[in-house]
């Protein structure tokens, strides 16, 4: 066809109709839109030579008989003008536009403008049936979405829904379903949509999954503890003492005239470095606490063998502590022992902090407390609570929450007790610091890498005494972290620190305990490349751990406010900015986000009532009573 263009010619840009007003050195056309748009000649296509009065008579289907059509044309090649005559019986711009789109479309013809071919048959019969699918699928898609919004799915939904399950476990970026509803695709987007068709109830707790946490028990066989020679402190007076149901008693205490004895279970005589348990530890990172359950960094027989108090005796590695006059700690002697170990929980202890041996172990971890408090440990004293979910009486089995069925409400309770700052519990955890800083040193003076917890100090450093100057002074805190070069640890006020009392919870425990279990042995130790890689490892999963920990508290602690909408909360006003603030509620120690508080000062008691949960944003508004 040749390129003759002139004023109300029927023209192709970019695969478009337009309509040639003026021939110059340019070509002026209006576009379909209504625009003039000016072309080179090599932009356009002629299509008809016109006249063409507006691009309006193209909106006229003409009338014509496709089929007939392809069938006469069966081996013949011909030009667009020919095609529209065969289709339509006439070219006028209207038809051949009509001719042009067939073509275009490619199910019955193909080729250029200047030569078309019809298909063959086969070929025709291929495409129709790929386009009936098409439009099947089409079909079938949109009465899904319409069930979607009247929450009225089928079974035959699900493989759509698993996509929709998936985004809301934060295993996926994009989502058709909620793409096509319009609702933005984000995680907590898809939670409400689960809720809302009753495929999730409110039990469900998905912040475990969307952090990459394992969810179900670790399965692997344990070896028999090895055979080896005990230092026998079985006739140390010796106590692990723990929160109430504690189930993994991994520490204890003995005092041994003005020293103490610090045991720990011997993670590392089990768990060799790089042994298929030692491997599944570290993908873990922690032990991970939920309201509803407790799921092990390690196989619940490690914890059978090693948990101190478990059995008549038990196997430690155990570190004799000694303290300077100004309240620093050393590490006597590291042996590994056999203990006789009672099993104490926090409150029966307090009871017991006047009598001996706890009244002299209480007075050595003070001395060393006020040491800490003197280099500028925090003093934080913010509530805290413990949480238990119970699900239909049992403790909720996270790993079922992984089958997307319809899951009809169901009847939960959620016990949460605070914990009370005891007597018990800071000699205990002075104890353990004690540990922590002795063993650092110990690590240090032999050269043995290892991770060492460190934390910057706040820019401004201070004492704070109210509610809401701790709550302040917490966000001032910068992020603790595992460095293999000693560093002051701020929070603590030590200037050397490594933990190393909780390995059966904490995969970086474990680490410390395996290069001193090396090293007293005379072995290989692990080294300060392998040992950079094993600790980031181990910081990524106890990151995970530690969010999905955080979350799943406030999910359950936002349950318990919903089943209990009448109760009056107190609350103590500790963040201001203009109207707007914070309010802690100390007995779920919990906070909400309020407005028109400009004239309650810091540290001033309310009365709250709930006013409305946002579930799936982990969000609620309380209002004054």
């Amino acid at each position: 066809m040749s390129q003759n263009f002139k004023s109300h010619s029927l023209v192709l840009y970019k695969n478009a109709p337009a309509l040639i007003e003026q021939v110059g050195d340019k070509i002026s056309i209006q576009t379909a839109g209504g625009k003039t748009v000016k072309v080179r000649e090599k932009d356009i296509q002629l299509l008809h030579p016109g006249p063409l009065k507006s691009l309006g008579e193209l909106d006229r289907a003409p009338e014509g008989n496709l089929q007939e059509a392809w069938e006469l044309l069966q081996g013949e090649t011909v030009e667009l003008t020919e095609m529209a005559e065969f289709i339509c019986g006439e070219s006028t711009p209207c038809a051949v536009w009509y001719a042009w789109q067939v073509l275009h479309e490619e199910t019955y013809f193909t080729g250029s403008i200047d030569q078309i071919v019809a298909r063959p048959k086969a070929e025709v019969d291929v495409i129709l049936a790929k386009q009936r699918e098409k439009e099947q699928e089409a079909a079938c898609w949109q009465d899904y979405l319409q069930r979607v919004k009247e929450s009225a799915t089928l079974p035959e939904d699900l493989s759509h829904l698993k996509d929709v399950e998936r985004m809301a476990y934060r295993k996926a970026s994009m989502n058709r379903t909620l793409k096509a509803l319009g609702i933005e695709a984000v995680p907590e987007k898809a939670h409400r949509l689960l809720l809302q068709l009753g495929l999730w109830n409110e039990t469900v707790n998905p912040y475990p999954a969307r952090f990459d946490c394992a969810t179900t028990q670790p399965e692997l066989e344990v070896p028999e503890l090895p055979d080896e020679q005990r230092e026998d402190l079985t006739a140390l007076e010796t106590f692990a003492i723990d929160d109430d149901n504690c189930s993994d008693p991994d520490d204890a205490i003995s005092l041994d005239g003005d020293t103490l004895w610090i045991h720990v279970a011997d993670a590392a005589a089990l768990i060799k470095a790089d042994s298929p348990l030692d491997r599944e530890a570290r993908a873990r990172g922690a032990n991970l606490y939920l309201p509803e359950i407790v799921i092990n960094m390690l196989p619940a027989a490690v914890t059978a063998t090693l948990g101190l108090g478990l059995n008549e005796t038990s196997p430690a590695l155990s570190f004799k502590i000694g303290v300077a006059d100004d309240g620093a700690a050393t590490c006597l002697k590291i042996t590994p022992s056999r203990i006789r170990v009672q099993r104490l929980s926090y409150s029966a202890a307090d009871q017991l902090m006047e009598s001996s041996p706890f009244k002299e172990m209480s007075v050595i971890t003070e001395q060393f407390r006020k040491r800490r408090i003197a280099q500028g440990a925090a003093q934080i004293d913010l509530p805290e609570v413990k949480l238990k979910a119970t699900v239909d009486g049992e403790l909720y089995n996270l790993s079922a929450q992984h089958e997307l069925n319809i899951k009809p409400p169901v009847e939960y309770s959620v016990e949460i007790n605070d914990l009370p700052r005891l007597k018990s519990r800071e000699m205990v955890t002075d104890a353990m610091l004690m540990a922590g800083e002795a063993i650092a040193e110990f690590l240090i003076e032999n050269e043995i890498p290892a991770p060492f917890a460190c934390q910057p100090p706040p820019d401004e450093p201070s004492t704070p005494e109210t509610m809401a100057e701790m709550f302040a002074y917490r966000k001032k805190f910068k992020r603790s972290g595992l460095h293999l070069e000693p560093a002051l640890h701020a929070g603590l006020g030590l200037e050397r620190y490594t933990r190393a009392t909780s390995p059966l919870r904490r995969y970086s425990d474990l680490l410390v305990h395996q290069q001193l279990r090396a090293f007293i042995g005379g072995e290989s130790l692990i080294s300060e490349a392998d040992m950079l890689a094993r600790m980031a490892e181990a910081e990524l999963g106890g990151g995970n751990t530690s969010m999905a920990e955080r979350l799943s508290n406030r999910h359950w602690t936002l349950l318990t406010m919903q089943q209990h909408p009448e109760t009056v909360y107190r609350g103590v006003v500790v963040d201001k900015r203009d109207d707007r603030g914070t309010v802690l509620i100390p007995e779920l120690a919990i906070d909400v986000k309020m407005r028109r508080i400009a004239d309650l000062p810091l540290d001033s008691e309310i009365e709250l009532k709930l006013l409305q949960i946002n579930l799936t944003e982990l969000d609620f508004t309380c209002r004054i009573v």
